[in-house]
């Protein structure tokens, strides 16, 4: 159930988070954001952006559990799914600029469970790759692995005797673009070179330094009671599942596995728009930021019809017909309906949180381009 939760991510993320030329004609919508909400149906949202410097503006709708009377607030804690990416995708980077790793280097010998993965051909014959892997493939997911519900030749693969820890590659490092489980795998690199818990190595090294102290895999006991309500909308309203997890988990997801609050986000996207400096430290070199948030792609790949394309942590803005956005902003977001961009052009980074399925949700995806575009309004209006 999770690698589907996962897997759908993508469809909608590639979708649907333009705001498009051939519909410019739609005037920035100035219809308060208080009262969309209180005309919709949804339970909670919080919205935040900020500049480079550091100051951020907050909006939070709704209570932190659906059926409580409290105000949910930035610091409550999501589910941030996809988002982990990004954070994950930085924890990496550093190992690169600590010479421990290099972006083009062959893993086989450093990751022989992953590199010995067969690769599935159209015609359901696997066959033993011929391209090395590399870290690079990995946080580009130009690396051949993909996710289960994705795709037809992996939903139709016969598991009974496969012993892998993953599912079959689908085709030679760079040959194509496909979301999938790599930055998973980055994970298990970053472990391995650290000989830390993914869990450990964040705290030491990136949510730690900069004070994301809702930032965990496993949250702690304390800050359990901030974890917000989750859940699924269906056709007779929103159906809750368990808040609070019961378990704690030892496989750490680097794809998709943190719990985090709205201000620990934007914490993390200011920091990268001030090229990886933060008030005590530097998380990454400016250089290393700057080769973060340029196109990896090669070939000419692009991650969907509009034409962009993807750096070392996140998607790059290169559409002509978004009328938002610079090109070169980043952008992702996560499952239940969260979404992030970092406009370093237009000096704003901003998150939108809610948490329910499924992905892609029009109410809270137009409530989402509503703020979206009232930041970029006050932003022009300055």
């Amino acid at each position: 159930m999770k690698q589907l939760l996962v897997a759908l991510i993508t469809i909608s993320i590639l979708t649907g988070c333009k705001t498009r030329k051939q519909e410019s004609n739609v005037v920035i919508d100035a219809l308060p954001l208080k009262t969309y909400f209180q005309k919709s149906t949804l339970p909670a949202a919080v919205m935040g952006y900020s500049t480079k410097e550091g100051k951020m503006e907050w909006y939070a709708y709704g209570p932190s559990v659906w059926d409580g009377k409290d105000s949910i607030t930035e610091n409550n804690i999501f589910r941030i799914y996809s988002m982990t990416k990004a954070i994950a995708s930085v924890a990496a980077l550093q190992l690169v600029e600590q010479n421990l790793i290099g972006l083009d280097d062959p893993l086989a010998e450093l990751m022989p469970e992953m590199t010995s993965i067969p690769i599935l051909t159209k015609n359901g014959a696997l066959i033993k790759s011929n391209t090395p892997i590399t870290l690079r493939h990995l946080l580009t997911h130009t690396s051949g692995f993909g996710y289960e519900f994705m795709d037809e030749r992996l939903q139709a693969f016969d598991k009974s005797e496969w012993e892998y820890e993953d599912m079959p590659r689908l085709f030679e490092a760079e040959e194509l673009w496909l979301y999938g489980t790599s930055l998973d795998w980055v994970g298990k690199i970053i472990e391995k070179i650290s000989g830390e818990s993914l869990e450990t190595y964040l705290r030491k090294n990136v949510t730690g330094p900069l004070e994301m102290n809702s930032t965990w895999f496993n949250v702690p006991e304390n800050l359990k009671e901030n974890i917000v309500s989750w859940g699924k909308r269906d056709s007779i309203g929103f159906q809750e599942y368990p808040r609070i997890p019961s378990t704690s988990v030892t496989d750490y997801s680097a794809g998709g596995g943190l719990f985090g609050s709205p201000k620990d986000y934007l914490t993390f996207l200011v920091c990268m728009m001030n090229d990886g400096k933060y008030d005590g430290g530097q998380i990454l070199k400016p250089e290393t930021v700057e080769l973060m948030s340029s196109n990896h792609l090669p070939n000419d790949l692009s991650i969907n019809s509009e034409g962009d394309t993807h750096g070392l942590a996140w998607a790059i803005e290169d559409s002509e017909d978004e009328i938002l956005r610079s090109k070169g902003s980043g952008y992702w977001g996560g499952l239940a309906n969260s979404y992030y961009s970092l406009d370093a052009e237009k000096n704003i980074a901003l998150v939108y949180f809610t948490n329910f399925f499924p992905y892609g949700d029009k109410e809270t995806y137009n409530f989402y381009k509503l703020f979206e575009q009232n930041v970029y309004l006050r932003n022009e209006n300055r």
